[in-house]
C-alpha cells in the first residue's frame, strides 16, 4: 500500500519533535536561510554558532506498507508481513543517494529518516502523542552503501526488526531507532565541542559540500552567472548549507545540540 501522508507534513512533524526537545537528550534548530539572515545583528544563528553543536543532515522520506505474502521478501523468507519499504532514488535518475554516501564519509552525521506508519490518522495519532520520532526508522547511508547499479532498490524494515536492502538482500547492520541516532548525534556533538567550534565546522562543511556538488555535477547551473569565489564570500557559511543541502542534496540541515533540561 502507497503512503497516504506528504512528504512535507511528515518531515514538519519530525523537526518540530526534534525542536521541542521529544528525542532527549538532543535538541535541533532547523536551517532556514531567513533567519541564518536574520541572526547577523547578533539573532539567534550567530548565538548558536558560539555553542556546543553540530549540523546534521535528514532526507526525509515515506513508507510503502506490505502486508501481502507474495512479497519478494517474504518469499526470501527475510522478513515477515507487515513491513515497510522505503525506496531510494535510482542511480540513473539521481545521483542523491551517492552525494549523501561521499558527504557522510567526509565524516558528517547524514541519515535517511523514513516512518513505521503510511496513514494520515497514524500520523495524527503519534503526533498528538509526540512520538513520530519513536516511530520512524533513522538510516545512514553508510549502512546501504553504494548501490550495485542503475536499477531500482528499497530498504524493507519492520520497527524494531530487521532491516534488508534489496533487490539483491543485504540485511543492514545498523540500529536503525531514535535511541541510537540520539546517542550517535550526542556523542559526535560531545566530541566536536572538544575538537572545534561550531562556527569552524559549518565553515569547512559547505567547502566540503561545494566540493562534492562539484565533482558530482561540474559546474552547477545555478551558479553559472557567479564564480566560487563569489558564492562563497558572499553569504555566511550557514547560508551557503541550508541552499546546497536543499537544493542539490535534497536534504534538510538541522544544528542539533544537547538540551539544557535544567534551565526549563
Amino acid at each position: 500500500m502507497k503512503p497516504d501522508i506528504s512528504e512535507f507534513s511528515y518531515a514538519y512533524a519530525i523537526t518540530e519533535e526534534l525542536i521541542r526537545g521529544y528525542l532527549p537528550p538532543i535538541i535541533a534548530a532547523p536551517v532556514f536561510p531567513s533567519l541564518i539572515q536574520e541572526g547577523q545583528a547578533g539573532g539567534g544563528y550567530d548565538v548558536m554558532l558560539q555553542t556546543a553543536g553540530i549540523p546534521v543532515f535528514l532526507q526525509f522520506k515515506l513508507s510503502d506498507y506490505m502486508v501481502r505474502n507474495s512479497a519478494e521478501e517474504v518469499g526470501r523468507n527475510l522478513i515477515e508481513t507487515p513491513f515497510y519499504r522505503m525506496h531510494l532514488r535510482p542511480a540513473r535518475h539521481s545521483k542523491q543517494h551517492q552525494m549523501l554516501l561521499v558527504l557522510e564519509n567526509a565524516d558528517n552525521l547524514v541519515y535517511y529518516v523514513a516512518p513505521a506508519f503510511h496513514m494520515p490518522a497514524e500520523l495524527n495519532q503519534k503526533y498528538m502523542a509526540r512520538q513520530v520520532v519513536q516511530n520512524s526508522v533513522f538510516i545512514p547511508p553508510n549502512a546501504i552503501g553504494t548501490l550495485p547499479d542503475d536499477d531500482e532498490h528499497h530498504v524493507a524494515f519492520r520497527k524494531g526488526g530487521p532491516a534488508w536492502l534489496l533487490s539483491t538482500p543485504r540485511q543492514l547492520r545498523h540500529e536503525l531507532a531514535a535511541e541510537s541516532f540520539a546517542q550517535a548525534v550526542s556523542k559526535r556533538i560531545g566530541i566536536s565541542s572538544r575538537e572545534r567550534q561550531l562556527r569552524e565546522l559549518v565553515g569547512n562543511i559547505a567547502q566540503q559540500m561545494i566540493r562534492i556538488i562539484q565533482e558530482h555535477f561540474g559546474r552547477p547551473q545555478f551558479l553559472s552567472s557567479l564564480d566560487f569565489e563569489t558564492f562563497q564570500t558572499g553569504l555566511p557559511p550557514m547560508q551557503q548549507i541550508a541552499y546546497l543541502s536543499r537544493t542539490f542534496f535534497n536534504c534538510e540541515c538541522v544544528i542539533a545540540r544537547i538540551e539544557n533540561r535544567a534551565s526549563k
